[in-house]
């Protein structure tokens, strides 16, 4: 029996040196994967990082430039929106002031002008009348022509 113990204590030997290679080879693994992700951090800070700084910078000027246009369209807004009150006001005062005392005149003049036309269309349907009375004469003196002898 001592000889199998002696085996199983060879193989329990054997297993912890293979064990202890392992564990040497994945620590010199951790160090060369630690080693190159310490070269990708030195070379993204180097290249990577100017180029984010200048993008944050590149937002910032763009969010002070989106807040400067937005108080811009404000204060147009409302320039814009007294503007039309003014010119409303303005026409108001205007329909008070020049077209209420002219309201009179307006209407006499639209009246003058409905007897103006009045007149010219009774001038043409006068002319148009005399026509025919001179195209009728014309006619009675054209069918009276065989009657005299």
């Amino acid at each position: 029996m001592q000889t199998w113990g002696l085996v199983f204590l060879g193989i329990i030997a054997l297993g912890s040196v293979v064990q202890a290679a392992f564990l040497v080879g994945l620590a010199m693994q951790g160090r060369r994967v630690a080693r190159r992700l310490d070269e990708l951090q030195e070379r993204v800070d180097r290249e990577i990082r100017p180029s984010l700084d200048n993008l944050q910078r590149v937002t910032r000027n763009l969010a002070d430039v989106s807040d400067l246009a937005v108080l811009q369209v404000r204060r147009f807004d409302g320039l814009l929106a007294d503007t039309v009150e003014k010119v409303e006001e303005t026409t108001n005062l205007m329909r008070k002031v020049i077209l209420r005392p002219l309201g009179p005149l307006i209407d006499i003049a639209a009246f003058l002008k409905g007897v103006r036309r009045g007149l010219e269309v009774y001038q043409q349907l006068r002319g148009f009348d005399r026509h025919e009375r001179a195209a009728a004469a014309r006619r009675y003196d054209a069918d009276d022509e065989h009657l005299f002898i």
